[in-house]
């Protein structure tokens, strides 16, 4: 008689899951503002953005966090997790509502699957948190075709403003549209936290795919770059939004700190 003797071999569940990836960041007038950046979604927050996984091995994304200048000998902390959902085909967002103005934070995240195994470390990325400007006009139902925007620049703490941005949207339905984007430096120093600055909508000469070689004849001459509708604006309802940027990185021309204040609506009606 022949006995065949089977042991339980262990199984092993342990599975190689590809690490999250950031999304890069775009500059500040890119027509879609992509990668880790100040947001004003209810709250104020530096906002992450990575890539799905193309796999669907992740069960929920976790989130960590370190404080400092420089990410050597930096203590990381978890400080959320974002649920993975096969469905969704778009990039993967968090929001960031517990970081402190000023301070430089590093993040890192890692995805798991449904048996509790875990992914290398994603790449890290930074950034710093400022005021949000308070945008004030217009807020309501206007017939100009060249708005004049204005807004108050929030500065505390030894903070810094070297350049603005402005993002116009068009409402249809429930899609937005990007209408107009206008970058330029800060020439009102001393308007801090009380006066209103004014910056009046003028027609761009490029799209966002072209350079900017020269600007319409009304450009204040503190312009950047300015992007999207070469006329007045038309009838419709619009949203807008002012970021401030505080710092700026020499080599890249990312923004690597700066404030971004809540969508502002408006319609205009001739």
């Amino acid at each position: 008689m022949i006995f065949i003797v089977g042991c339980n071999l262990p199984i092993d569940n342990e599975k190689y899951i590809e690490p999250p990836r950031f999304v890069e960041k775009a500059f500040s007038d890119s027509k879609i503002e992509l990668g880790i950046d100040a947001e004003y979604t209810l709250n104020h927050g530096i906002q992450l953005m990575w890539y799905p996984d193309g796999n669907n091995d992740i069960d929920y994304y976790s989130i960590f966090r370190g404080n400092g200048e420089t990410i050597t000998e930096i203590l990381f902390e978890n400080i959320g997790e974002v649920g993975h959902n096969d469905l969704l085909s778009f990039d993967t967002l968090f929001l960031d509502t517990t970081a402190y103005l000023h301070a430089k934070y590093h993040y890192y995240i890692k995805g798991f699957d449904i048996k509790g195994n875990s992914s290398n470390n994603s790449d890290t990325v930074s950034y710093t948190l400022h005021n949000s400007p308070l945008a004030i006009s217009p807020v309501s139902t206007i017939s100009d075709s060249f708005p004049i925007f204005q807004w108050i620049n929030i500065v505390t703490d030894f903070e810094y403003t070297s350049e603005f941005v402005i993002r116009i949207e068009k409402i249809e339905a429930i899609t937005f549209s990007q209408v107009w984007t206008c970058r330029f430096y800060n020439e009102w120093f001393g308007f801090e936290n009380y006066t209103p600055i004014s910056f009046q909508y003028f027609p761009a000469t490029s799209s966002w795919d072209e350079s900017n070689n020269y600007f319409h004849v009304n450009a204040p001459s503190n312009t950047i770059t300015c992007f999207g509708l070469n006329t007045g604006m038309k009838e419709g309802t619009y949203r807008w939004k002012i970021k401030s940027i505080s710092q700026i990185n020499n080599e890249s021309g990312i923004d690597e700190a700066s404030g971004e204040s809540p969508w502002q609506y408006f319609s205009i009606s001739f």
